[in-house]
């Protein structure tokens, strides 16, 4: 008898948009088997605090009922808001700097459950504060898993780009 070949594991950042949702298809359409994870914060207003996104449980149903951790930031967040080492977009938004945070949580994950890498919904050029080439290279970094996240939706592979 031969021994099973374990799938590949990847952990993908879900919001339930569009992006995200595609990303995660990408990987799953190439055999890749895909675990979510998605953060609500005290500024999430699109549910009920007590509910969660409606979005990202669409996004998981249509996905197959793929598995999804879910993870409220509390008040860690609020520091991050308050002292964002990396500065504010517009509104006060401090994009960078959360998104190494919730880079950094979904590695924990990973580690976690063996997965081999991260991937994100992330488009080059699509949010003017953090999804540009000097942005990314900083969340890389930052959060300590530079060379672990893919973002398939603008092809940029990690520590060559």
């Amino acid at each position: 008898m031969g021994s099973r070949k374990e799938k590949t594991k990847a952990v993908g950042l879900l919001s339930g948009g569009l992006d995200s949702t595609l990303a995660a298809k990408i990987l799953m359409d190439q055999g890749i088997e895909v675990y979510a994870i998605n953060f609500t914060s005290p500024f999430c207003t699109c549910t009920p605090k007590s509910a969660g996104c409606a979005a990202v449980i669409t996004a998981v149903r249509e996905l197959g009922g793929i598995p999804l951790r879910r993870i409220a930031l509390r008040d860690e967040y609020l520091e991050i808001v308050r002292n964002p080492r990396f500065g504010y977009g517009s509104g006060m938004n401090p994009c960078i700097d959360c998104r190494i945070e919730k880079i950094r949580r979904a590695g924990d994950y990973m580690r976690e459950i063996g997965a081999s890498f991260l991937f994100t919904g992330e488009v080059l050029g699509q949010r003017p504060m953090s999804q540009h080439r000097k942005a990314l290279r900083i969340i890389d970094e930052n959060s300590g898993l530079k060379g672990h996240i893919l973002r398939p939706r603008c092809a940029s592979p990690g520590p060559g780009y």
